[in-house]
């Protein structure tokens, strides 16, 4: 092509386009497409230059990988160098490639070419170059197969003459090693041998290479120690030395006793290096190796605390430059030093200056690093001091450095059970400012297991836990005060969800500390206006269906919490009424219930419990309908409108000592961890009988359980069979039972049970328990109902026939036709109709239609948002982002890292442990079978028959007749009626000649030379002619047969 675009072109045509850039680069791309076809290198060449630069700006390449290994092929190494660095970036994804498996040969050849000398100018020199291409691209696009085909070509290049090539095959090992793992074991005593290379360059990528190898694995390489230890100690190369240390840094916590010889070279190093880099790994290094040099007794070196100090001045120089990456590295340093040596700060105040200047940096690397450092500096007299100033950071501070800091704070607070906290109310103020701040939800859950822990261990600072526990669960209401906390507008006040079940936890577990908690002044405990005390405003916090904090709906399980703490603050208030009206000369500063107070609890707790019983969480659902209906069971009724407030407060009092003894009869006591796997190991408890479970029942509690009712008698026993009660099936609100009393003889009218939301009646009172059907006693008790009758329509209960009764829309009509309408009409008043498409099939024709299987469509994947990256024109590569072929995930990486680590150098190699050989497979020859015994014996019995029919086909008469052309016998056609004329004796057959050959001899008048073979070759002869005619006379006639 005469008018090609270069290079220069297309990127001065991209610079010129800058509106329509994607259309210049898709005809760009066209035009590439066309070039790739061409049969001229130069051409394919300048297209490949042209689509790498596209493929650093986002475009595919992938589609010209066959085109870029034929320039790979070429004899030129300017077009075989653009042909490699193609195949490089061409290929980001090998394993799929089948593109791969034509570069074997290709490279096995440049490698192998490597030693070539050329013939006219008797040097090897150019072939080195080809092979470092090579090289190069075998590390970027290695696989398994590639690994194992061309590992002994890489191990050969590992002997080249040349220190270019040997470098550059050992750093390439190391990535044939990440796709081909058992390769290491076969290479291993070769890449030792580079470490003794004559050449510094060759020695440092061997240091390289088992540096990284020893990352993953550092056991297998401690018989290196002492050849690495040389290299410390005599290598002038700072960037090997680097490398060394690394390696025998991460050496020590396998072999401990390296420690102690590592200190005195390492300590030296610190003192003579200037190199940054290396005066950071040589500090670390030694930071290691502290932990590991104690000796046998227990004792450490004398040199240790000059070792310290040497390090503490040297990270401390780092912290305070003013390039924050040395900065960083220093405090990095720290972190390790303080691992062995916690106590070093404490001695050292300038550096703890310098770490909390870093808290203030604007880097937030910087600011994190110095946060972790923190808990080595907190004591038992700065920490108080120290938490205030975080907090001072918390609310400057902002994402995920905002949740580091909540962490940290909470961390040092409760390291070593509480060693550093000596005021745990303290603690409390501290826990509750975390659980208004905005933006740390993940740390929620870690604030209120802290808040339950400190007033679940700590005795002393309970009543103030409730008190801070009723000031965050009254603020959540529309309020006229709400305490402290509600200082702020309406719109700021914030709690964590999470904290929120902790603090109602806390209020009702200990609810009798609530008098103790509000006796203080300054706290205004009104939930909103209607409110009548704290237990009452407390009340409503937790049972209050809606929030006004900005919290609406609450989750399921705080509901939940909710809902069961309620029934604790009302048992303490019925008891603390009770305490109320026994105690007349109570003081006026200590908290009393009131009736009123009592009656407005009773009436929000049976309001609020209706609708909670209607949760679609079956937990809420569960505890609120039990609590409603334990309420019910006392003597609540319903509905409290007319009920005065003495009546309810009476209801209350006598049912303070049963709500006390069900919901709270002693606070919960702290467990330790052993005590708790203690009971976990000795297993689950031996069974006992309900005898035995109810002796430590205090029965005298349930006074109502009693008193007779219209099902149970005084005893407890059921009037009537157990069967006529169901607990599955309840009546229309018109429907009513019937109880008949054998005493009196009438008939006593019970209503059915009113729904929650019917607060309008009070027939809730008479039924308790739930709806119950037509129930009988006297002489008809002991007869059981039919069970056509009294089992309709309970789900626990199949019959065997249908009941016009059991359908689930019962029919006004007899017919089915008004049954499917009366069902239709049900259906839409409640649920609506459900209409099922056909989708335009008729049901005969569904049947016999098959379905087509649908073309998936092509999924485009979405790209990152702020990143445009345009795909090229080709059909299969159109739609798939460079994010998802590029390079290899974390995953992947990860993977070939922990195979690496598997690898065993220390176990010598097996049988099996072999290099791998390219060559073809030979089918091996099939050796002789040997007969035994048995094969002989049958193959001698058939010569012997063999033998048998030959001897006996002699002694049969197989002379023609004489003068007979074809050999017939005369007696065959009858006697002839003149006598035939003798033949000459010349023409006489003899014994050994065949009569019909003779007779064709003398047709054509030939006289032939008389045979000279012997006549049991001739007989032999015979008999195979025999055989043959027998089968193909067989064969005809089963032909014949078909």
């Amino acid at each position: 092509m005469v008018f090609e675009k270069t290079l220069n072109d297309l990127v001065s045509g991209i610079r010129s386009h800058k509106r329509d850039t994607a259309l210049f680069i898709s005809q760009s791309i066209a035009e590439i497409k066309n070039e790739l076809q061409s049969p001229d290198f130069f051409t394919k060449s300048n297209a490949l230059q042209k689509l790498t630069f596209l493929q650093m700006m986002g475009y595919t390449m992938s589609w010209a990988a066959f085109a870029a290994v034929e320039v790979m092929s070429s004899p030129r190494f300017a077009l075989k160098r653009v042909g490699y660095l193609a195949a490089c970036q061409g290929l980001d994804q090998p394993e799929n490639s089948p593109v791969v498996l034509l570069t074997t040969n290709l490279l096995q050849k440049e490698l192998r070419g490597a030693n070539v000398v050329n013939t006219t100018t008797g040097k090897g020199g150019e072939n080195i170059y080809h092979a470092g291409l090579a090289i190069n691209c075998l590390s970027n696009i290695a696989t398994e197969d590639l690994g194992q085909a061309l590992l002994p070509e890489l191990l050969h290049m590992l002997n080249h003459p040349s220190p270019y090539i040997r470098k550059k095959a050992l750093l390439c090992l190391y990535k044939v090693f990440l796709k081909y793992p058992q390769g290491l074991r076969l290479s291993y005593d070769k890449i030792k041998l580079c470490l003794e290379d004559p050449h510094p360059s060759v020695v440092s990528c061997a240091v390289n290479v088992i540096t990284e190898l020893a990352e993953k694995n550092p056991k297998n390489y401690l018989p290196l120690a002492p050849a690495f230890f040389k290299l410390l100690t005599s290598s002038a190369n700072n960037w090997m030395l680097i490398k060394v240390v690394k390696l025998l840094g991460s050496l020590v916590p396998e072999e401990p006793r390296l420690a102690r010889k590592l200190l005195e070279p390492l300590s030296g190093m610190v003192k003579s290096t200037h190199a940054k880099s290396l005066l950071y790994e040589s500090v670390h290094a030694i930071t290691l190796c502290l932990p590991y040099v104690k000796k046998a007794d227990g004792s450490q070196p004398a040199n240790i605390p000059n070792v310290v100090e040497l390090c503490v001045e040297t990270l401390r120089s780092f912290v305070s430059d003013s390039d924050q990456n040395l900065k960083y590295l220093g405090l990095v340093g720290f972190g390790s030093l303080l691992l062995s040596q916690p106590r070093v700060l404490h001695s050292h105040p300038e550096c703890r200056g310098l770490i909390l200047t870093c808290l203030s940096d604007e880097d937030v690397t910087i600011r994190t690093r110095a946060l972790g450092l923190l808990k080595f500096m907190a004591t038992k007299r700065n920490l108080v001091d120290l938490i205030s100033q975080l907090l001072s950071h918390v609310e400057a501070a902002s994402g995920e450095y905002r949740c580091q800091l909540v962490e940290e704070i909470i961390r040092m607070c409760s390291s070593n059970k509480y060693e550093l906290v000596m005021d745990f109310s303290w603690y409390v103020d501290v826990l509750v400012i975390l659980a208004g701040v905005r933006g740390i939800d993940n740390q929620g859950e870690m604030i209120a297991k802290q808040w339950m822990d400190v007033a679940w261990r700590v005795l002393p600072v309970r009543c103030y836990a409730v008190r801070r526990s009723l000031e965050i669960l009254i603020c959540r209401g529309p309020g006229v005060g709400g305490g402290n906390i509600d200082d702020a507008k309406e719109g700021d006040r914030h709690f964590l969800p999470e904290v929120l079940p902790a603090a109602a936890w806390i209020v009702g577990e200990y609810s009798q500390l609530i008098p103790d908690g509000v006796d203080e002044e300054g706290l205004n405990t009104t939930f909103d206006a209607s409110s009548k005390g704290p237990y009452h405003a407390l009340i409503q916090a937790l049972t209050a269906p809606t929030d006004a904090a900005g919290m609406n709906p609450l989750p399921c399980p705080t509901q939940a919490v909710f809902v069961q703490n309620a029934m604790k603050v009302f048992s303490a208030a019925c008891q603390r009424n009770v305490e109320t009206q026994n105690s007349h000369g109570m003081s006026v500063e200590k908290l009393v219930c009131s009736d009123e107070e009592l009656h407005a609890c009773v009436e929000t707790l049976m309001k609020n419990l209706v609708i909670y019983a209607e949760s679609t969480d079956p937990e809420v659902k569960e505890r609120a309908f039990t609590s409603y209906q334990l309420l019910l069971s006392i003597g609540f009724p319903s509905s409290t409108s007319f009920a005065t407030a003495a009546a309810t407060a009476s209801t209350c009092r006598g049912a303070a000592a049963t709500l006390t003894y069900l919901l709270t009869p002693e606070p919960m006591k702290p467990i330790s961890a052993k005590a708790q796997k203690r009971l976990a190991a000795e297993g689950p408890p031996s069974p006992v009988s309900v005898r035995d479970l109810e002796k430590g029942v205090d029965w005298d509690v349930f006074w109502f359980a009693k008193e007779e009712t219209p099902w149970f008698d005084k005893d407890g026993n059921v009037k009537g069979s157990v069967e006529n009660i169901s607990f599955t099936k309840q009546l229309s609100n018109s429907t009513s039972g019937e109880v008949k009393t054998e005493a009196v003889g009438t008939t006593e009218p019970i209503p059915a049970m009113q729904p929650f939301g019917d607060t309008s009646s009070a027939v809730a009172e008479q039924v308790p328990f739930g709806n119950v059907g037509h129930m009988t006693s006297g002489a008809s008790m002991g007869q059981a109902p039919s069970s056509s009758n009294q089992r309709v329509g309970d789900p626990f209960y199949l019959n065997s026939s249908p009941s016009p009764t059991n359908a689930l829309f019962p029919s006004k009509g007899t017919g089915m036709e008004g049954g499917a309408v009366d069902a239709t009409n049900a259906a839409t008043t409640r649920f609506g109709v459900l209409t099922l498409d056909s989708g335009g099939e008729s049901e005969e024709d569904s049947g016999m239609k098959q379905k087509k299987k649908k073309k998936k469509a092509k999924k485009i994947p979405k790209q990152h948002a702020g990143v445009a990256i345009a795909d090229s024109d080709d059909e299969d590569d159109d739609h798939v982002p460079r994010t998802k072929r590029g390079s290899i995930g974390k995953g992947d990486r990860a993977k070939e890292f922990a195979n690496l680590a598997l690898v065993d150098l220390t176990t010598p190699l097996g049988e099996d442990d072999v290099m791998p050989r390219n060559e073809h497979y030979v089918v091996p020859d099939r050796p002789p079978v040997r007969p035994d015994a048995a094969h002989q014996k049958l193959k001698k019995r058939k010569k012997d028959k063999e033998k048998k029919k030959s001897s006996r086909k002699e002694k049969s008469p197989t002379a023609a007749v004489t003068g007979d052309l074809l050999g017939f016998d005369a007696m065959s056609f009858g006697a002839p009626a003149v006598a035939p004329t003798p033949l000459p004796a010349a023409a006489a057959p003899t014994p050994s000649s065949n009569p019909i050959n003779s007779a064709f001899d003398d047709l054509l008048g030939l006289e032939m030379p008389p045979s000279v073979e012997a006549p049991a070759v001739i007989q032999a002869d015979e008999a195979k002619a025999r055989k043959a005619a027998k089968k193909a006379f067989k064969k005809a006639k089963k032909k014949s047969k078909q």
